[in-house]
């Protein structure tokens, strides 16, 4: 019995391949997954760094209070209001979101280099800043792949930015790129939520 098993063996050994079916080649991709949960997890992303900016603004008034409104002229445009939600289409939206937060994200590391003594003491929660910015721009970059979207580029070539001009207007920078990239985000969470109805 034991040396016709051992011949069984050698037999099988001699067509491998007719025996194990062969499995799936080495770095096969993945089934997408669903656009709508790829537009949830964006949503989350994008209200829990909502969440932070909102947070980190208070404690830059806390700490360096400045009334009235700041402004860069670097920074973008708001893209939408909320008279234009019920226009809004996921292409536009996306690709203009993910601009806007490029730039933001740059914004964000200019701050980290440029900002001066007076904005060291929050490098932590700028720090966490520009890590959130970057997984959101990432899971927006994915949701725009499985949804077969261009990787748009800016309109406008990218102008470098120049250290501010005393400590104070690196304060001020630092409030108007927090409240910029806050409305932003607001506006963001509002669009994706409407526009996840007409996926």
């Amino acid at each position: 019995m034991n040396c016709v098993c051992r011949l069984v063996l050698v037999v099988l050994s001699l067509w491998p391949d007719r025996v194990v079916a062969p499995g799936p080649p080495a770095g096969s991709p993945r089934v997408s997954s669903d656009p709508r949960a790829d537009l949830d997890s964006a949503v989350l992303l994008t209200r829990s760094l909502l969440a932070d900016t909102r947070q980190l603004a208070a404690q830059m008034r806390d700490k360096f209070p400045a009334d009235g409104d700041h402004s860069l002229d670097s920074l973008p445009t708001l893209a939408m209001s909320a008279g234009t939600l019920g226009s809004l289409q996921l292409p536009g939206v996306l690709t203009r979101l993910r601009v806007d937060l490029m730039s933001y994200l740059r914004h964000v590391q200019w701050l980290r280099r440029a900002g001066g003594p007076s904005l060291k003491t929050l490098e932590p929660e700028l720090g966490a800043l520009q890590a959130r910015l970057e997984r959101l721009l990432r899971r927006l970059q994915l949701l725009m792949s499985r949804l077969a979207l261009p990787q748009a580029a800016p309109d406008q070539p990218v102008i470098p930015l120049g250290p501010p001009a005393s400590a104070w207007g690196s304060i001020r920078a630092a409030h108007a790129i927090l409240g910029g990239l806050h409305l932003t985000l607001d506006w963001a969470v509002r669009g994706l939520l409407l526009l996840k109805t007409r996926l």
